[in-house]
């Protein structure tokens, strides 16, 4: 198990590491006040977004990892040494302030850490609900063993062998595992932390910017916790009648709920949001090295989350370059195109084995489009009946999204409004406010319009919207930092209504990644280390494993292998229909019918020519039985001579398939 000491120090390692690239970066292209707040997430991007295709190329272990992070944290060193930067903005915060900001940050990155550490009782091991999305760590010990690019940890049937998903982000973290020498479940944990970290980081710094205010930073970390209204209005109304005008709940939630839940995403959104300035830089004087660091961006969106970087974020950049562009004198125009084509070419260039693994993929599973038009179902079906659909879609702007987003919606609108208006306003602030509002716009019409097809959830549609909440918290803050208690105390006494309304929600969200309830497999769960150290002991790096689909399924909310993705460090032949359904080329029909072998397999029921298929068609080199399989009692392996055992005892048995 992994303990808060190891993922603290995969944390601070991340921080120190892309903070010290980052800041160079930063003092080349942003604004001075920006430097140290934007530092750590401008390094990650840039140091992954070359990283990767350089480890495609000499190979990812550990040497490669100590290099890739020494030698740029050598030359940042170096630079910063001649420059002497200062690493606070111009206007001085007081202590005071910096001393609380800096702890409500680490505070709310360690709620993000907390969701993949084990819950530790006398009854055994409990593990957080959004832990179900972090078994994707899976693919950073799969990265971490065996280098990249990544084959696919979750199959070991027909289709492509390699990974098909946007994996910089656990990329990273399985450079921190080499580095360190833990687990991907540690580095999973110190890399969330890490994330939600440089994030609110981001948006204090940018909400002092905007505002004039060092007071925006404070209510940075205030809105970072909160979240939906919808408990407290089900509370009033009833969750029936909530639903009737206002849907049902969904993935499409607040900072603290994606972050928690898929913390690539975050990055990606806070990834995008950063690329809108260097975008704004980059038209605004066109530099080569500004246009590699655009491309360099926009490749780390891409390969972080396809559905943010790749989708949302070219809609969200579109009208802020046209109207830049249009700003521009006609003699710039021709060499500002120059330059945005240029890094065009460079993002392109750099995800192409993304593209085409992900591309292919799809084709291969022949589904239709992997993206589709439907608008939001806000409304019931009643009354889209009585009314019709233009106002389901009115619901969506006037309805949902106050609903989800309470606290930054309505405030966050108005104050980019405030802002855009103040004629006061220095240009390089209206244009960065201009860019956001046009970002932010794209991003909630792009949650409201476009849905993915490829897996069970609309994962397009949930985290599209995640830029558009960052951009609003950023003018939340900055509008309340700039209001004026004495002149508009009505308008302040709504905002904190409005907070305090979503501070229920977010705080009983924050509070279930620290304390989780134990349920049927935390006495067990603890015990399932030491078998999957005894499958690593007879299992080569390289090779797959058998084991139920559903052991230790009771761990999350939805059943999920988790016990293989978190402990495992092998590949699985078939880690159930969660994981195949997405990292495979199969179509849905085909994953259930794998599904049905497999647990029919581990209950001690087979079909004929059940286990020849697990040997033979799926690569299954080891197979596991524990004493909660029906397997136990009815054994089909040891009853086949393609298997041999070569470990039984009362915890496990441990099946190695025989030489052909």
């Amino acid at each position: 198990m992994i303990s808060l000491t190891q993922a603290s120090l995969c944390a601070a390692l991340a921080l120190a590491f892309y903070g010290l690239i980052g800041l160079p970066l930063a003092q080349r292209v942003l604004m001075r006040p920006l430097v140290p707040w934007l530092a750590p997430a401008l390094g990650w991007a840039v140091h992954a977004a070359l990283a990767l295709p350089l480890c495609f190329v000499i190979g990812l272990d550990r040497t490669t990892a100590v290099a890739i992070f020494a030698v740029p944290a050598v030359i940042a060193a170096v630079v910063l040494w001649r420059r002497q930067p200062a690493l606070l903005s111009e206007h001085a915060l007081p202590w005071w302030l910096v001393i609380i900001v800096l702890a409500g940050v680490a505070l709310i990155a360690l709620d993000f850490m907390a969701v993949d550490l084990p819950k530790m009782s006398a009854q055994g091991v409990t593990l957080a609900a959004p832990i179900f999305d972090h078994s994707k760590i899976a693919m950073i010990d799969e990265m971490a063993r065996l280098g990249v690019p990544p084959g696919n940890p979750f199959y070991g049937g027909e289709g492509p062998a390699r990974l098909s998903y946007y994996y910089l982000w656990h990329f990273s973290a399985a450079e921190l595992s080499l580095l360190t020498g833990l687990s991907g479940w540690a580095t999973d944990a110190g890399m969330s932390a890490f994330t939600g970290f440089a994030a609110v980081l981001a948006m204090a710094g940018l909400a002092i910017w905007l505002s004039g205010r060092a007071s925006a930073a404070l209510w940075i970390v205030l809105l970072s916790f909160t979240a939906s209204a919808r408990p407290v209005l089900e509370f009033l109304l009833g969750q029936d009648r909530v639903e009737q005008i206002a849907g049902t709940q969904s993935g499409l939630g607040g900072f603290l709920f994606q972050t928690s839940w898929a913390p690539q995403h975050a990055m990606a959104a806070l990834t995008t949001v950063l690329a809108l300035i260097v975008l704004l830089a980059l038209i605004e004087r066109p530099r080569w090295p500004v246009t590699v660091l655009f491309g360099l961006m926009m490749v780390a969106g891409f390969e972080s989350s396809t559905w943010v970087g790749g989708i949302v974020f070219p809609i969200m950049a579109a009208p802020v370059a046209l109207t830049m562009l249009w700003r521009a004198s006609r003699s710039e125009r021709g060499h500002i195109v120059l330059h945005l084509v240029v890094a065009a070419l460079i993002a392109v260039a750099l995800i192409s084995p993304f593209l085409y693994d992900q591309s292919h993929m799809a084709a291969l599973r022949n589904d239709g489009p992997p993206v589709t038009i439907a608008p939001v179902q806000v409304l019931g079906d009643d009354v889209v009946a009585r009314f019709g659909a233009f106002w389901n879609g009115l619901a969506y702007w006037l309805i949902y999204l106050p609903l989800e987003f309470p606290a930054i919606y309505v405030t966050g609108a108005v104050a980019l409004f405030v802002l855009l208006r103040d004629r006061a306003l220095p240009l390089a602030h209206r244009d960065v406010t201009l860019a956001f509002a046009f970002g932010a716009l794209m991003s909630l019409v792009c949650a409201w319009l476009l849905v993915s097809t490829l897996g069970e959830n609309n994962d397009l549609g949930w985290r599209a919207v995640l830029p558009a909440v960052l951009i609003l918290m950023i003018a939340s803050a900055a509008g309340l930092a700039r209001l004026d208690v004495e002149m508009r105390p009505v308008l302040l006494a709504a905002a904190l209504a409005l907070i305090a309304v979503s501070l229920v929600d977010g705080l009983r969200f924050g509070y279930g990644n620290v304390v989780v309830r134990t349920n049927a497999a935390t006495p067990g769960f603890a015990d399932s280390e030491a078998l999957w150290r005894a499958v690593r002991r007879v299992t080569p790096p390289g090779e797959r494993v058998a084991n139920n689909p559903d052991y230790m399924g009771k761990a999350t909310p939805w059943p999920i292998n988790i016990s293989w993705a978190l402990l495992a460090d092998r590949r699985s032949c078939f880690a159930g229909r969660d994981f195949v359904r997405p990292f495979s080329a199969l179509p849905q029909t085909r994953v259930d019918v794998l599904d049905a072998l497999f647990k029919r397999v581990f209950k001690g029921m087979p079909e004929p020519g059940d286990i020849e298929q697990l040997a033979n068609r799926y690569h299954c080199d080891t197979a596991v039985v524990a004493p909660s399989d029906g397997a136990w009692m009815r054994d089909p392996f040891a009853a086949s001579a393609l298997y041999q055992m070569v470990e039984d005892t009362p915890a496990w048995r441990i099946y190695r398939r025989a030489a052909p």
